[in-house]
């Protein structure tokens, strides 16, 4: 039934006590807001045991709020002004696209958090009819702001930075020349969601409610607020993130425009405070070396590291979208497609990822035109509701509460300011900051459709239901919720048991282990993450024993789980390279297949063209083999100086290796558009190359126009040259302290230590520092300390950040079953001389015909 709108209004204010109806589980569904919201490191923990079952209850709690109010308030008490067809649009999309997507478990499980948190927000439209009840929920959320903040600050200080002072002072006592570099990652303000940019988003939705309260409130509680702004301010600048300090510098401007056409404070307050910001804006890109350093990007048009990073991820989601269209590839398909779109040329950079890094690249990636579509919409209708609340309010043609005006004006600030920061960053999984945006909206939608009582935007029919409906509408969502809950069951039961199978694996209870392990897999089988655990920690234990019996069963073993893990998810090369390493000795044929595959989908993954070498040669297909690890060493050119090419077996490949590494160095320079960058690289490597040859005069050819200052002065060592004053010209470096550490005996204990240092940023053990101080001792010549009796250094690459990309937390963190053979003192203290790309498409574009010749020949 179609009702006057100012009559429901008059109809619910008049309701005794309208707002205690689910009192109780909007309490609890604050609770759980509070708490992942505070929680340390929480975007971390939502993915372990039991913290998973807990937000997951919390977000049952939603629509179990939602199905009570509509229970006793007998009304569907919509958004309003269109709002609610966007609500729909978004419900459709979301169970279309769960529906036809590659992996529909995982896109269901995103799709459900999705409709929870909708649900919660036609919960909170009950909860926010009248100005007074906005009111004490945006204080509240003004408290929990600000201890965010002092939680934020705390937790930094106290677990980051104090830790880390004291570690530089250990070492500044034993020689090292080090400083805090705030631009690291490591040290940049994590606190508490668990990630420096995920803060920062945070404290854009913040700062803006804190100014609105500070407005709104006097005496002692306006300096509270005040103070919260400045702490929310240093919070910020802590975290160095570039988005949001773009964020901040967007709400600033609307902010300031804002003020200075509806405040009726004074312009010399305002122009106080539009300085202050421009300082504080200002000082924050110049004092801070990570915005300092994007900002000298920028200009200089040298894009690498983040912004190559999101630039890969921009083209994958791109990618993503363009094979789904319409759809999308599905809710929380990223981590699980990624590298089956990822572009060959993004070099190794940006390999994997559960997340593309921008809401809008992630939408097109996930929900397609229909996800696209719909939040533009949304954002034209809001933009346009905004625009006619501002003219109501300018023409004075409706009454609004002051506190109303204030409230709205500090969201659309929020908004603006976190909308430009979520071009950036891709932030909506986090409990915090999608709860805070449902909250604004709810704001929102109330205000407007108080504000359109009289001439609605869109004039939507409005339903009275019966107590009857309500009823029956009531018992079919707890019918969906029940269904629901039915097919979590084993979700959460396989999470459970795989966290009791990681505990008996951490007390060496194998059996235990692997029964859990495979209850959680029969569970869940579309979930690879148990399987990989499975078959990587069986592989692993095979390398582990001396039983030849019982390592061939644990390596079957290993390789039938990370088949199924392949099976489970086929496009991510972490399964196909460790079960390519595991048959390599079994089966090298379905080794090299594993390898190719592997190459596919991150052609310069380190160590997959090297194994792709090693399952050729296996086969009596030497050229080939030869081919492979050429292309390994152009791509990571310090392999060349590992002592594993001393061994027998792969003896008769280092030669030709390196003939065709020099080869294919010259064809590229022979390539007369070849770009500088690449140009200089094939220099420095062929030159590098001809060096440990011991072919001085071609190294010549190349370093003395191409090379560095370090490897000019390797080459005049090499030649028992006087090096002193080239050294002094020397930028300070591991390989400067190296040398002069060769220069002067009496001091090559201090040295070698201080190079240490300077790499590892740790003190070096003392039997490592002895014996490069006693080979150096021994050596006849530089060159011979670092070719031939340099230490060498074993050990397997770990697959860090495994579990987080995986979305499980709970196993340890896979290593590669290649074991890296290093000559020590060339990959610690002179990798300038043979460097390693990690980044440039132009030459990833390059050798990309070889690749492609390569793998179709060892497939074929």
């Amino acid at each position: 039934m179609t009702g006057d709108r100012s009559l429901i209004k008059k109809d619910l204010s008049e309701t005794p006590h309208p707002n205690s109806k689910g009192s109780l589980l909007g309490f609890l569904v604050a609770c759980f807001y509070v708490l992942f919201t505070l929680l340390p490191d929480s975007n971390t923990l939502v993915v372990s045991w039991p913290w998973v079952f807990l937000w997951q209850v919390g977000l049952a709690c939603l629509p179990l709020w939602f199905l009570w109010m509509v229970w006793h308030r007998q009304e569907w008490l919509g958004l309003g002004d269109g709002l609610d067809a966007i609500a729909g649009l978004t419900v459709v999309g979301l169970v279309a696209s769960a529906t036809v997507a590659e992996f529909p478990v995982q896109a269901r499980w995103y799709a459900w958090a999705a409709l929870c948190f909708l649900a919660g927000l036609y919960a909170l439209n009950y909860k926010v009819q009248t100005p007074r009840d906005r009111y004490h929920l945006l204080v509240g959320q003004g408290y929990l702001n600000l201890t965010f903040i002092i939680v934020s600050l705390g937790l930094w200080l106290t677990q980051t930075i104090l830790p880390e002072l004291n570690r530089l002072q250990t070492l500044r006592q034993s020689g090292a020349d080090l400083s805090l570099n705030l631009s690291t990652l490591e040290l940049r303000n994590w606190a508490p969601i668990g990630h420096p940019n995920y803060v920062a988003g945070y404290l854009l939705l913040a700062l803006p409610l804190l100014v609105a309260l500070s407005i709104l409130q006097t005496g002692g509680q306006r300096w509270l607020w005040l103070v919260g702004v400045g702490l929310g301010l240093i919070t910020l600048y802590t975290t160095g993130s570039r988005g949001g300090w773009l964020g901040l510098t967007a709400l600033c401007v609307v902010g300031f425009v804002l003020l200075l056409f509806r405040s009726s404070l004074p312009r010399l307050w305002l122009g106080l405070g539009s300085l202050l910001m421009l300082t504080f804006l200002s000082l924050s890109a110049l004092t801070n070396e990570r915005l300092k350093t994007a900002m000298t990007a920028i200009l200089s048009g040298q894009l690498s590291g983040d912004f190559a990073y999101r630039m890969i991820t921009a083209v994958t989601g791109w990618r993503m979208g363009i094979a789904h269209p319409v759809l999308g590839s599905g809710p929380g398909s990223v981590p699980i497609i990624y590298q089956q779109y990822r572009p060959g040329w993004a070099g190794r950079e940006a390999e994997l990822t559960y997340q593309l890094h921008s809401t809008p690249v992630q939408i097109w990636a996930e929900l397609g035109l229909w996800g696209m579509g719909t939040s533009l919409i949304a954002l034209v209708l809001l933009t346009y509701l905004s625009i006619r609340w501002v003219g109501k309010i300018s023409s004075h043609s409706t009454v609004s509460q002051h506190t109303d005006q204030v409230f709205v004006w500090s969201i659309l600030a929020s908004l603006s300011g976190y909308g430009i920061s979520s071009l950036t960053d891709y932030q909506l999984d986090n409990v915090c900051i999608s709860g805070t945006l449902i909250l604004f909206i709810a704001i929102l939608a109330a205000v407007f459709c108080e504000t359109f009582a009289e001439k609605p935007v869109i004039n939507l029919p409005r339903f009275r239901v019966t107590r009857r409906m309500a009823q029956g509408g009531s018992y079919i969502g707890l019918g969906l919720l029940l269904v629901i809950s039915i097919w979590l069951i084993p979700i959460h039961r396989a999470w459970q048991l795989s966290s009791q199978g990681f505990i008996a694996l951490s007390r060496e209870n194998i059996p235990g282990f692997v029964q859990r392990l495979s209850q959680a897999a029969a569970l869940a089988p579309w979930e690879s993450y148990y399987s990989y655990q499975l078959g990587w920690n069986l592989g692993n234990l095979s390398l582990q024993t001396n039983d030849l019996q019982q390592q061939s069963q644990l390596q079957r073993d290993g390789i039938a789980w990370f088949q199924k893990g392949i099976q489970a998810s086929p496009y991510q090369e972490f399964g196909h390279t460790n079960l390519a390493w595991l048959l390599l000795n079994q089966d090298p044929q379905a080794a090299t297949q594993e390898f190719v595959r592997s190459a596919q989908l991150v052609p310069a993954k380190r160590g997959v063209f090297y194994g792709l070498g090693l399952s050729l040669l296996a086969q009596g297909k030497v050229d080939l083999a030869t081919e492979a690890v050429a292309l390994e060493a152009l791509r990571d050119p310090l392999l060349i100086t590992s002592p594993v090419w001393r061994s027998p077996t792969l003896q008769p490949l280092y030669v030709p290796m390196l003939d065709r590494v020099t080869a294919k160095c010259t064809e590229l320079l022979q390539t007369p558009t070849q770009p500088e960058t690449i140009r200089a690289y094939c220099h420095q490597l062929r030159g590098g190359l001809n060096w440990w040859r011991g072919n001085l005069k071609a190294a010549h050819t190349d370093w003395d126009t191409h090379g560095t200052l370090l490897s000019q002065v390797i080459l005049q060592l090499a030649e028992g040259k006087t090096v002193d004053a080239q050294l002094q010209a020397l930028p300070n470096s591991p390989g400067k302290l190296a040398i002069a550490a060769w220069l002067t005996p009496d001091k090559r204990h201090s040295l070698l230590k201080q190079a240490w240092l300077n790499v590892e940023q740790s003190a070096p053990p003392l039997e490592i520092l002895q014996a490069l101080t006693t080979n150096m001792a021994r050596s006849a010549t530089f060159d011979q300390w670092l070719k031939q009796i340099s230490p060498n250094r074993q050990y397997r690459r770990t697959r860090t950040g495994f579990g987080v990309l995986s979305r499980h937390i709970d196993g340890p963190a896979p290593t590669d079953f290649m074991s890296v053979v290093e000559n020590e003192l060339m990959t610690r203290f002179f990798n300038q001389l043979l460097p390693s790309l990690v980044y440039e498409p132009t030459f990833d574009l390059a050798v990309t015909e070889w690749h492609d010749t390569l793998l179709n020949k060892a497939t074929s």
